[in-house]
């Protein structure tokens, strides 16, 4: 069955402990803390307000000391800013890869993402990198398998233009989070829609 991970905002807005909780409670399974100019206090702010029964669903991408703190955290993501896994973690372990090669060097870890799918929503301008043949193409020789994910322009509209892929799913950002999570009532009803959506493909 193919999952859904959310990526947060880059930025933080008022009670997003708490829409993080509740998506939680309506289906989601996995998120990726992803601040890079938080401070590590202003994650442990964020991740106090999250109950801890939900911290295995997330995977840190800064300040991968935390874990130490919060030895539940299920994950870590590596990037630029921080390419090393921290001693002694045994949490699940992902990257961001941009190209078919990156993926293929990077079979060993737990899953990674393939970026940019699609025209991204939350980054104008940031266009689609793979045309669909050149995506079926990879997925017959081999390097798109059930442990990579789509990242990019991922929507209700655009999902269903993966069918038939072997991504192990698909991460999204602007089409959950919307312009305004901090008073958006319709936030679940997206989150529904894309689980519901993500079935399928």
């Amino acid at each position: 069955m193919k999952q859904l991970i959310a990526i947060t905002l880059p930025t933080f807005f008022p009670g997003e402990a708490q829409v993080i909780t509740t998506l939680f409670q309506n289906g989601l399974e996995r998120l990726h803390l992803r601040k890079p100019a938080a401070s590590a206090d202003e994650l442990r702010r964020l991740l106090d307000e999250i109950p801890g029964k939900y911290h295995p669903a997330i995977a840190l991408h800064d300040h991968f000391e935390l874990w130490k703190e919060y030895p539940a955290i299920g994950g870590v993501h590596l990037n630029s800013r921080n390419a090393e896994v921290p001693p002694g973690f045994r949490g699940r372990i992902s990257r961001s890869c941009h190209t078919f090669e990156e993926v293929a060097a990077n079979r060993q870890l737990d899953y990674c993402f393939l970026s940019p799918i699609f025209e991204s929503i939350s980054k104008e301008g940031y266009g689609s990198g793979f045309p669909i043949g050149e995506l079926q193409e990879a997925a017959q020789a081999g390097i798109i398998t059930p442990k990579v994910f789509a990242l990019g322009g991922i929507s209700l509209e655009t999902l269903p233009r993966l069918s038939g892929l072997p991504f192990g799913g698909a991460a999204v950002l602007g089409a959950l989070w919307g312009k305004h999570p901090e008073n958006d009532p319709d936030i679940i009803k997206r989150l529904n829609a894309l689980l519901l959506c993500i079935e399928k493909i």
